[in-house]
């Protein structure tokens, strides 16, 4: 029983919205989407599906480049691997990596068969549909897609995105060619900086992907149940994924640090294997910056209902007054 000549202590959450009440609107959205990321266990939720992100990569990537050569594209992890080695100073152990890449190349779908072909889809819509629902939960929406929307949802995305990384990987290939050419041949463009050109260019499209990729994660990927706006939640979704593209470069600098300083030093050690640790921590971070994005949008697009919501952190038993 409550004693009213005792009142009870505020805890250290209401603590932080008394402070945050008379802090300007941003800092206060801040705080909410703080909260609601440590509610809903945005760090456990991170780290699954970071475990079903290693699951799901392989059949992944066969999928990517089944499609792509049967499109007659061609393949382009060898065109895309080193390049981003290379701009990122990842140090990664590209004499064990792209042998089996280069194997995974020579797979067609009629290689994979129909069974194979269908396990591979399986996989990938199920690891779809568990970023999906990470992301309902937010949004009060306990239940994905029904598997027939979720068919209908995912599948053009892996065609789209099987199509725009040959075509993509296509493209690059025949512009350092004419680069190329072009510098041999005539005297407006030097060799050296044909280099210079198509490290640019990759910077610009490797960032403008990245933000439209993760942009497509927040704005499309929740399953919204009720009357909700895309026009209205467009600009918040593209705020945030901004917001989680900065933070992401941030995180994959300090990872980069590490890598030098530390897993350089595993390495003597551990060889290739050292590896794996920087690679688990990049997917864990870069899963729980999305979750806090998607967070803040929700925070942004609930305006000022998300100010007011109370949040049950401790539930008390059963007839506890």
């Amino acid at each position: 029983m409550h004693d009213p000549e005792h009142p009870r202590k505020p805890s250290f959450e209401n603590r932080i919205d008394i402070i945050a009440h008379h802090c300007p609107r941003p800092i206060r959205v801040i705080v909410i989407s703080t909260k609601a990321f440590l509610f809903y266990h945005g760090t456990i939720r991170a780290a699954a599906m970071t475990y079903t992100s290693f699951l799901a990569v392989v059949p992944l990537l066969i999928l990517l480049t089944a499609i792509s050569l049967s499109l007659g594209l061609g393949s382009f992890f060898n065109t895309y691997l080193p390049i981003l080695d290379k701009l990122f100073s990842l140090g990664l152990p590209l004499d064990n990596i792209m042998p089996i890449l280069q194997n995974t190349e020579k797979i067609h779908l009629k290689t994979l068969g129909f069974i194979g072909s269908i396990s591979l889809f399986i996989t990938f819509i199920f690891s779809i549909g568990n970023l999906e629902m990470n992301m309902n939960v937010v949004w009060e929406n306990q239940t994905s897609r029904s598997i027939p929307k979720q068919l209908l949802a995912y599948t053009p995305l892996l065609l789209l995105g099987a199509g725009f990384l040959a075509f993509f990987a296509a493209f690059i290939t025949h512009l350092k060619k004419g680069l190329f050419e072009i510098a041999n041949n005539t005297i407006f463009l030097e060799v050296s900086n044909v280099h210079t050109i198509l490290t640019a260019f990759w910077i610009i499209s490797l960032n403008v992907s990245i933000i439209l990729l993760i942009f497509a994660t927040i704005y499309l990927l929740p399953y919204r149940k009720g009357n909700f706006s895309y026009k209205k939640l467009l600009l918040p979704s593209l705020g945030a994924s901004i917001a989680v593209w900065g933070a992401t470069g941030i995180y994959l600098m300090v990872l980069a640090f590490l890598q030098k300083s530390l897993f350089t030093r595993m390495s003597l050690f551990y060889g290739s294997l050292a590896f794996i640790p920087l690679v688990l921590l990049f997917a864990f971070g870069f899963w729980a910056i999305v979750l806090y994005g998607n967070c803040l949008v929700w925070t942004i697009y609930s305006w000022p209902r998300s100010a007011l919501k109370k949040w049950d952190w401790i539930q008390l038993p059963e007839g506890h007054l």
